[in-house]
């Protein structure tokens, strides 16, 4: 019974305080590279990649657009997903230790058949903090859509040092810095063994944009 009322009155409540929440914070971004506009304008379809410690801010940014992600089968990714659903995501269920291959697979499905933009935090879902997984490479490769990796820089915000991703929080009236990096595309034809060498090549990208 806990865990049904959790998964019934959670997500409205928090989805009304993210929206409040968020029209206190500012948000600067940048024009989206010209190789993804241009394929926007053609129907086709790129992936977002970024750190899950940037995931609270980055969340406002894509709403009630084109854009699916991949959530947990717990209960608190249950939740996740009935917020996210609630912003206009499409979710599906599974993460890189459980159900991976099934979720990954529908992502490739909706990105492929939908056109859709799937967004995903590559460090996850339970770390190694900034270690990208193999999965986004895989993701890429079957859908031959473009990695835009994307980071946040944040003047002032909270940090949940506890976490493993270190969840960063914009304080109120704070400004959010949104960053694009350099697109990354990934050949059809690539061999099992050069995944883990884009893997790397995203992580250095996105750790740059940390540092810049």
């Amino acid at each position: 019974m806990k865990r049904i009322m959790k998964i019934l009155f959670l997500p409205p409540i928090i989805f009304i305080v993210y929206k409040l929440y968020m029209l206190t914070v500012r948000f600067k971004e940048p024009r989206l590279p010209e190789k993804i506009t241009n394929r926007l304008k053609s129907g086709d379809n790129y992936i977002v990649a970024h750190f899950h410690q940037d995931e609270i801010a980055l969340i406002q940014r894509r709403t009630n657009s084109n854009y699916c992600v991949m959530t947990s089968t717990s209960t608190d990714g249950e939740v996740m997903r009935r917020f996210l659903t609630m912003l206009g995501y499409k979710c599906v269920k599974g993460s890189t230790s459980k159900d991976g291959t099934r979720a990954l697979l529908e992502l490739i499905k909706l990105a492929k058949t939908k056109k859709m933009n799937p967004v995903m935090a590559v460090d996850g879902p339970r770390g190694p903090i900034y270690k990208v997984k193999k999965g986004v490479i895989i993701l890429a490769k079957e859908t031959q859509a473009p990695i835009l990796p994307v980071c946040v820089q944040i003047n002032r915000a909270f940090c949940f040092n506890k976490s493993w991703n270190k969840a960063l929080l914009p304080k109120p009236f704070s400004t959010v810095n949104i960053k694009f990096g350099n697109v990354i595309d990934v050949p059809a034809d690539i061999e099992k063994e050069k995944i883990e060498l884009y893997a790397n090549i995203l992580e250095q990208e996105l750790l740059s944009l940390k540092d810049r």
